[in-house]
């Protein structure tokens, strides 16, 4: 008895829990014939899969649109909420008459939710109103025209779009001025759009390129001709222009992966859907290179092209002999920073001047690099005296003026008060915190006269003039030089063939890259990971074809395999994972994408190096 009790509880409790979802059809009960009207699917949950009923006698228009709305509020520290979801379909009424709508399904949690049916009469214009005044018949038919054309403009607005598109930050702009270039993919009325690989990128000839890392592909709404469309990045850089003239980029190819929704229905109504693969092709582009001022071009010109600023600071205007002095110049702004040459630092004379240190803290942004570059000067003074350190410049070609600007610091007096007696020291491993002075390096020597042997004492036999012993004291140092040179000559002549020596050292330096990027997908970095993985691939297949990576590209890497008789499945493998490993930081990727990355990679290594390139 009891169990049958809990029985009734569990069913009436299961019964209750799949009623708590309110899904509900709202539609009109009466409809003029061709025109077009609404219904509406409301649920107060989160959910994707709903299936409407076949509906005879009528045509769908466009949808289905959908929006949510959400509330939240606290009641005597009570929190409650509502979520409502709404489906809506536009159809129009091609025949008169009654017709009773069947209920829509929908999957929520694994369970299935009916909707009520509808009941709806399709009537004649006439009918509707049959004693209308003949101005309220021409708005009625103006309204119901704007009706028809607002639903028609939607479904011309859902209807599939796909392509590709170059954009640059400039078109015209001057040498070395940062541009930025996107490629962006557009759609609309298509769904599950996946970046499946690149099939040709430009060579950039004339510029100088700065890859902008993509963290993922995300999509954002932008209106273009007039159109609304899903819009993603998924490929972006910085170029600066080597030389003037007219520079075209040539076009870009990308191949993506879509879903597109079909026009016809299952038998239970579902709307088919189909899997497309295309390739898109992104427009060239030309950009028109302005050649920098020569007239009047100031001799501290440092290369840089932007806006900048710079601060000057130093540790100390007055010190002892032999101690250090560090002039620090921070140069910030935005433009092609790593271009800009360090500044020249004229020392007084006496001072002993060392290498710049040079550290760099920016990112890339549409203006180009921006952040601050620091460089720190350090010298030291030997004589003691009054010395003055002249204003060191700095000139740049400043893009919005169109003119050439000089940063200058101020001239430093320098006052070195006399130390204690300089030692002959070496500095050595500088840094900001402290100078290292070596020990002297002449060392005591022994003046004392060397002990002697004793009158008639006998010279050890061992070293006797004559002996076996005595002969393999010169016998065994020359063939010890004789098979050093020997060796030398051997090691000279195998490493003078530097593309003989990178032949040989393609598979080790590969699996080292290997082993760097095992260790990057344990710490889950993606980014680091992936670029390892390429560099790692390039890097193998340059030396083994004896060509400079910078000149690889698929249709090389193609042409050489092919000649040395490499199968076709191997070079198909060879650019798949050439493909993922460079495109896959710009698209969302699971451990699971990786790990089979670099299984792949790891074979396909193993594959070539059985190939005997």
């Amino acid at each position: 008895m009891r169990k049958r009790v809990a029985i009734i509880l569990l069913l009436l409790a299961t019964t209750w829990s799949l009623g708590a979802v309110d899904f509900r059809a709202v539609g009109p009960s009466q409809v003029p014939v061709n025109q077009s009207f609404q219904i509406q699917y409301i649920v107060d949950e989160k959910c994707d899969n709903i299936q409407p009923p076949s509906m005879a006698g009528f045509e769908l228009l466009a949808g289905p649109y959908t929006s949510t709305a959400s509330s939240f509020s606290f009641v005597n520290g009570k929190r409650t909420s509502t979520y409502q979801k709404t489906f809506t379909y536009t159809y129009m009424a091609t025949k008169e008459g009654t017709y009773t709508i069947g209920a829509a399904t929908i999957e929520i949690k694994g369970h299935k939710y009916r909707s009520n049916g509808l009941k709806i009469s399709v009537i004649r214009e006439q009918e509707q109103a049959p004693q209308m005044s003949t101005q309220r018949q021409s708005d009625e038919r103006s309204e119901r025209q704007g009706r028809q054309e607002r639903a028609e403009s939607r479904q011309r607005q859902q209807s599939p779009s796909i392509f590709m598109r170059t954009e640059v930050s400039k078109t015209h702009a001057h040498e070395q001025e940062p541009i930025t270039l996107k490629y962006k993919l557009y759609f609309v009325g298509v769904n599950d759009v996946q970046l499946a690989g690149v099939t040709k990128m430009p060579d950039f000839d004339g510029f100088l390129k700065q890859e902008s890392d993509l963290e993922q592909l995300e999509s954002r709404v932008e209106t273009y001709n007039g159109r609304q469309y899903n819009v993603a990045t998924v490929y972006k850089n910085q170029l600066y222009p080597q030389h003037s003239g007219d520079i075209t980029i040539t076009p870009a190819h990308f191949e993506v992966v879509y879903t597109s929704p079909g026009s016809e229905r299952d038998p239970f109504g579902q709307m088919f859907g189909y899997q497309e693969h295309k390739t898109l092709k992104a427009p060239a582009v030309t950009i028109h290179v302005d050649a920098l001022p020569q007239e009047n071009k100031p001799k501290t010109f440092s290369g840089g092209v932007g806006h900048y600023t710079m601060t000057p600071s130093i540790s100390a205007t007055e010190v002892n002999a032999n101690e250090p002095i560090t002039l620090k110049l921070d140069i910030s702004g935005s433009g092609n920073m790593k271009l800009i040459k360090t500044p020249e630092v004229k020392w007084p004379e006496g001072f002993e001047a060392y290498d710049p240190k040079v550290s760099n803290s920016y990112q890339t942004t549409d203006s180009g690099m921006a952040g601050t570059k620091s460089i720190e000067y350090m010298a030291i003074p030997r004589e003691p005296g009054d010395y003055t350190l002249p204003p060191v410049s700095m000139t740049y070609y400043d893009s919005e003026s169109g003119s050439y600007k000089t940063l200058t610091t101020p001239s430093y007096s320098l006052h070195i008060n006399r130390g204690q007696q300089r030692k002959d020291t070496e500095v050595s491993d500088y840094s900001q915190e402290e100078i290292k002075q070596l020990a002297t390096d002449v060392r005591y020597i022994h003046t004392n006269d060397l002990s002697a042997l004793e009158p008639g004492s006998a010279t050890p036999a061992a070293i006797q003039v004559g002996t076996f012993g005595w002969w393999l004291c010169y016998i065994i140092p020359l063939l010890i030089a004789v098979i050093v040179l020997i060796a030398m000559r051997q090691y000279i002549q195998a490493n003078s063939d530097i593309n003989q020596v990178r032949y040989r050292k393609a598979n080790k330096v590969a699996q080292k890259r290997l082993r760097n990027a095992k260790k990057l997908l344990d710490e889950n970095q993606t980014n680091a990971f992936y670029e390892e993985v390429e560099r790692a691939a390039m890097s193998y297949l340059s030396d083994r074809l004896t060509i400079p990576t910078a000149d690889l590209n698929k249709e090389t890497i193609t042409q050489l395999l092919e000649q040395k008789n490499v199968p076709a499945t191997l070079i198909e493998e060879t650019k798949e994972v050439l493909s993922t490993a460079e495109f896959a930081r710009y698209a969302p990727s699971t451990n699971q994408d990786m790990n089979a990355l670099y299984s792949k990679t790891v074979e396909l290594i193993n594959q070539l190096e059985e190939q005997k390139l």
